[in-house]
């Protein structure tokens, strides 16, 4: 399946590159677990003995077959076996023993399948080359499993060996230490598990990074004697196929999965340089993401900074278990951003254009298959044939190459899994927001939230776990359905930034609310049980296509046939679960004004119209006997073909009786009738004293005492149609669950409508009840202007609370509410925030941010009013920290993050938040930085911003600017506790600036020594001092003082300028420097 690696490294040859086992290990890496007898041993057997070594060949070809003594393979093990007391340390040594000696072309011979060897450029590490005079040691069964492990040295081999799925050799380790197997007795690695647990193991091993070969028998011992008697083959060996390939991404079913709505994306990524490829050029992406679980294929492909802001951004949102690239050709950059913004993926390298199609090689294959799939016949370069969405990306031309080319990764990938032709057929094809395909993309636009702000404002994951506890997504969270879960995900990393949209949102929301409420969650309760029907209805148009393990070919012996009718019958008592509960919310269409809710809820609008659908698959079969005998027995009508072969049968009967009416008549005895005997059937019974005028052509079959049991040449005639017919009606009733699957599959569109309305009006619900939630007053946010106004941007809120935090999880005391005044005609459009450590000013600044998410969102906030115009992007820089692996250290990162804000992105609409910046590093650098950042958004940029800040200069800066408001988080100091201040934080947002940080407060709640904090706060008050720190600004301050302050203020801000200005000619430069840096030193002087 391509090239493989884990987070870009390259695969080993011997088995799955997140987890390798090599030869030069030694025991550690075979595992710690003894051999043993595994389960149900003596009656685990290969009916063909096929895997069983040839017996007059040696079958190790590698060690010397000595005549008048053991072999040194034997020595060797012998001894391993005799000087080690630990059992499982004997066998681990044993196994590393033998695959060191027998085995060389892994380790000091090892050659892919080309003959290249692991140092030269085109090694393929997926495949391994067999050595001649080894293949010919092996057994038919053996050599059968090489040949597949050899092509997939990066796969654990599931093969099939009647009942059970056998792991040998390297794989066998895997399934020990993985899957808690056991060895078996032997030579060999070797242990396996029975049919019925494949799903749970397979899960486990994809679950786990590992990629799974799932091998299956498509023959059966009878039929493989019945081919070679007929073909005269000397095979003794069952055919074997290669029917899926199962990986984190590609994982459509299991308890793990089930438990977990989250969508497991695989994503295929490409990219490109249009002009000059060089590390300072922009980059062009090309992505696909698919989720298997649900046939969802998303498409994109957008311009990107140099930091790649815009796939970061991507990256956090969807966190993707699989990425598929192709090989060599992604930027140093992009690998550093894929390293840095995933959750450890399964990585896949794919050979360009051969495996990572182009966009050419995409396009055709697609007409290939659905000119075959809707047997359309059409010009060669017609694109009729094509859905939608992808007639209008291939119709885009050059804006839509690196998207196709994704594309392509991707179903190339797919196809080796035996999963691309179920996801065409089946797609829910949608195009990424903000792809910027020259308007194809018909959804409003969506403020866009950066991976910084996804991650600092904690909307998706905390930071102690990565769980969604105490996030954003946690607390609005109310949802009962799997797919409207992940509906709310969607929405809050893409808030709508249009005024109608959002307010008919809010309007929807609102009419969920009041007395519609008990309705809304009577319709949550009705759902609460609901299986994942996205998911559920993939698996059944999967299932329709009986391709992969599904195909009638492959020899299963679990009764896949009866899970499959259960998962039918579920997802038709969910369809119908989800009519009824659509019809009783609609009750309140009565009283309400949502134009949404209207569209939700009526019939043959939003809400489709399956009722008929529906009755048609109730009046077919009982759903419940179906359910619980595993068998369809159509009612009829349903089904014309096999009401004929019933009445065929029926007949056959009739003339089966019909005839006993006659041998009575010409026997003369009433008393014969028809009996059964064993597997013989309609016996004509006759007693002795009538066999008298029994005719010559009449067959005895058997007797008891007094009667003989004939069959007549009518009854044998009879009795040979009878078995067509019934097992042309058995055959029918093995059919007739794939044909209502397909019938059912056909309206595809209905059910998938049908589930998106369920989770969209689930989602509404959630946001409606998520506000009892919040603590204090709620309200509905009123929105004034658009993003295309001129209108000066602007947010207020009165008494806002915090979406999240709540006093009884705070501890003592309760969460404080401020009131909020950004932009606007007449107030600054930025708040400078000084405070004490630990003062709530990050908490601020995450609060109004969330706020503004909610409140474009759609939902109600925390807060007793809240007015705002739209904002298309929100900047987070706070808590910046380093990242190890992309070599940046923590002040790089902050740096880089409040370059995206700088570089062209941040306009006139968007809101920043700025946490302490600058602080890691030295005082005189991170001061400036701030200061220029600070003064570039406020005069260029000229958004809404919040800036806090332990640079206390700043506030003297910006003093009377009356574009930026100084503020501080208000604390009280009490008396000093052994030379220190002791702060009671009071979280109130309070006009000005705070005189200190109180940092030694903080050093006094960690338990710093009490000398140490003494030390400390004398320090503290020398440095004031010597930098005259300790005289505050304050307007009762004296005229003296004011004319001070504003005195230094005036050469601050002169040295700001001088430095900003760029083009300042070097002579000017320097002596308004020298002049100024004389202004100071006389300042100084005089304080």
């Amino acid at each position: 399946m391509g090239r493989s690696g884990c987070n870009g490294s390259g695969g080993s040859p011997l088995i799955n590159p997140q987890h390798q086992i090599t030869s030069s290990s030694s025991s550690s890496a075979f595992h710690t677990k003894p051999c043993k007898k595994s389960y149900n041993n003596n009656k685990r057997k290969t009916s063909d003995k096929e895997l069983e070594p040839p017996s007059k060949k040696s079958t190790n070809n590698d060690v010397d077959n000595e005549k008048n003594g053991p072999s040194k393979l034997s020595i060797l093990l012998h001894n391993v076996e005799t000087s080690d007391d630990d059992a499982a340390a004997a066998t681990s040594q044993r196994f590393a023993v033998r695959q060191a000696h027998k085995f060389r072309f892994l380790t000091q011979d090892c050659k892919d399948a080309e003959g290249n060897l692991p140092h030269d450029e085109n090694y393929d590490s997926r495949t391994l080359y067999l050595p001649l005079h080894f293949l010919k040691s092996l057994s038919g069964g053996q050599k059968q499993w090489w040949e597949f492990k050899s092509k997939h040295m990066d796969k654990v081999v599931f093969f099939k060996v009647g009942k059970f799925y056998e792991l040998f050799e390297m794989d066998a380790h895997v399934g020990v230490k993985e899957l808690d197997l056991q060895y078996m007795k032997g030579e060999q690695p070797h242990c396996g598990f029975p049919e019925k647990n494949f799903l749970m193991n397979v899960e486990k091993l994809a679950r786990k990074g590992y990629r799974v070969l799932v091998v299956e028998q498509t023959e059966t011992p009878e039929q493989m004697e019945l081919r070679r008697k007929v073909k005269g083959s000397k095979d003794k060996v069952v055919r074997r196929e290669i029917c899926a390939v199962v990986t984190k991404g590609t994982l459509t079913d299991g308890e793990l999965l089930s438990a977990n709505p989250e969508a497991p994306f695989l994503m295929a990524l490409t990219e490109c340089h249009k002009d000059h490829p060089n590390a300072n050029s922009k980059r062009i992406y090309g992505i696909c993401l698919v989720d298997v679980t649900t046939s969802r294929v998303i498409l994109g492909q957008f311009k990107d900074d140099l930091e790649c802001s815009a796939l970061s951004c991507i990256l956090s949102e969807i966190r993707p278990v699989e990425i598929i690239k192709p090989a060599k050709l992604l930027s140093a950059e992009t690998e550093r951003v894929l390293l840095k913004h995933t959750r450890n993926p399964l990585v896949n390298e794919l050979v360009p254009i051969v495996e990572f199609w182009d966009a050419d090689i995409t396009v055709d294959q697609l007409k290939k298959f659905y000119r075959h799939t809707n047997d359309v016949r059409t010009e060669e370069d017609s694109l009729d044939c094509l859905p939608d969405v992808l007639q209008a990306l291939v119709e885009a031309g050059d804006e839509s190459r690196s998207a196709l080319s994704a594309l392509g990764g991707a179903l190339y990938y797919l196809k080796q899994a035996f999963l691309d032709e179920t996801l065409l057929r089946f797609a829910q094809f949608e195009l990424l927001p903000s792809s910027g395909f020259c308007g194809l993309d018909p959804k409003p636009s969506y403020m866009i939230l950066d991976a910084a702000a996804l991650d600092n404002l904690e909307v998706f994951e905390n930071n102690q776990d990565g769980g969604s506890s105490g996030t954003l997504y946690g607390q609005l969270n109310q949802c009962v359905t799997a797919s409207g879960k992940r509906l709310l995900k969607t929405w809050l990393a893409r808030p709508l930034c249009h005024v109608r949209s959002i307010k008919k949102r809010q309007h929807a929301v609102a009419g969920l609310k009041g007395v519609n409420l008990p309705y809304a969650l009577e319709f949550q309760k009705a759902l609460s049980k609901l299986p994942d029907m996205e998911r559920l209805l993939a698996r059944i148009f999967s299932a329709s296509e009986a391709s992969g393990r599904n195909a009638n070919r492959v020899i299963l012996y679990e009764d896949a046939a009866k899970k499959q009718l259960q998962e039918f019958t579920s997802a038709l008592c969910g369809c119908e679960m989800m009519v009824h509960a659509c019809s009783s919310l609609g009750m309140i269409l009565n009283h309400v004004k949502s134009s949404q809710l209207r569209h939700l809820l009526t019939a043959g609008e939003g809400l489709p119209d399956v009722r008929m659908d529906l009755n048609h698959f109730k009046e077919a079969f009982d759903w419940v006997e179906a359910n619980n005998s595993g068998r369809i027995i159509p009612h009829e009508g349903v089904d014309l073909v096999y009401d004929s072969v019933c009445e065929a049968v029926k007949e056959i009967q009739s003339s089966l009786f019909k005839h006993l009416k006659e041998q009575k008549k010409l026997l003369g005895d009433t008393s014969i009738t028809y009996v059964t005997v064993g597997k013989e059937a309609y016996l004509l019974e006759v007693p002795e004293n009538s066999c008298g005028n029994i005719p010559r052509d009449y067959d005895l079959r058997s007797s008891r005492k007094g009667f003989f049991r004939y069959w007549t040449p009518d009854i044998k005639k009879f009795l040979r149609e009878l078995s067509q017919a019934e097992a042309e009606k058995e055959c029918l009733l093995k059919s007739t669950l794939q044909r209502l699957m397909r019938r059912f599959c056909e309206h595809h569109t209905k059910w998938r409508q049908l589930v998106s309305v369920t989770a969209e009006l689930d989602v509404l619900i959630s946001l409606a009840i998520a506000g009892d939630c919040y603590e204090g007053p709620t309200c509905r946010p009123r929105f004034l202007g658009t993003l295309s106004s001129k209108d000066a941007p602007y947010v207020y809120a009165k008494s806002l609370g915090h979406p999240v935090l709540r006093s009884d999880s705070l501890g003592k005391g309760s969460f404080v509410p401020n009131d909020i005044t950004l932009g606007g005609q007449d107030h600054a459009s930025f708040i400078l925030l000084t405070g004490p450590n630990m003062g709530g000013k990050s908490t601020l600044l995450r609060q109004v941010c969330l706020a503004v998410i909610l409140a474009q969102v759609g939902a109600d906030v925390p807060a007793e009013s809240m007015k705002l115009s739209p904002v298309d992007r929100i900047f987070v820089q706070m808590g910046a920290k380093d990242n190890i692996m992309a070599g940046q250290s923590t002040f790089l990162t902050e740096l880089l993050e409040t370059a995206t804000m700088l570089q062209s992105s941040a306009t006139h609409n968007s809101l920043v938040a700025l946490d302490e910046l600058g602080r890691g590093t030295s005082t005189s650098d991170g001061q400036a930085i701030a200061e220029a950042v600070l003064e570039y958004l406020v005069r260029k940029v000229q958004c809404l911003g919040l800036f806090s800040t332990h640079y206390h200069r700043l506030a003297i800066v910006y003093h009377q600017d009356p574009k930026v408001s100084l503020c501080h988080m208000a604390c009280q100091v009490g008396d000093r506790n052994a030379g220190v201040d002791v702060v009671t934080f009071l979280y109130r947002l309070t006009p000005g600036a705070c005189p200190k940080s109180y940092g030694i407060n903080v050093a006094r709640l960690a338990g710093l020594p009490i000398s140490v904090l003494k030390k400390a706060a004398a320090k503290s008050r020398e440095f004031e001092a010597m930098y005259g720190k300790c005289r505050m600004v304050s307007s009762e301050a004296n005229s003296s003082e004011q004319n001070l302050f504003d005195e230094m203020t005036a050469i601050v801000r002169q040295l700001s300028d001088v430095v900003k200005d760029l083009n300042c000619p070097d002579t000017i430069f320097c002596s308004t420097l020298i002049e100024l840096q004389g202004k100071a030193r006389e300042f100084l002087q005089r304080l």
